[in-house]
């Protein structure tokens, strides 16, 4: 299965503006969780920058198909062949 990733401003950083991962067979059944786990565990970098802890930082937006994943089952999001996720950092303004 292939996930296209794109990113945004300090995901960058690590991840490059945007990349196709390949999942294996096994990822039929495939999180948003278990995508930026499978990130994190070839980018170390990545994980502060996600994850607080075991949970998603709350200046972290993850996108599925456009939609924010918070409007969707979160992390427990399911990602099909050719799902498009985006990594935002939370917008701040004055």
């Amino acid at each position: 299965m292939k996930v296209k990733v794109i990113s945004f401003a300090g995901f960058r950083h690590v991840l490059g503006k945007e990349m196709q991962v390949e999942l294996g067979e096994e990822a039929r059944d495939m999180t948003v969780l278990d995508l930026l786990e499978a990130l994190c565990a070839s980018r170390p970098a990545l994980r502060p920058l996600l994850f607080s802890g075991e949970d998603l930082r709350e200046d972290v937006n993850v996108f599925v198909a456009g939609k924010n994943i918070s409007n969707l089952r979160g992390l427990q999001t399911f990602l099909g062949e050719g799902s498009e996720v985006a990594l935002f950092p939370a917008a701040i303004g004055g």
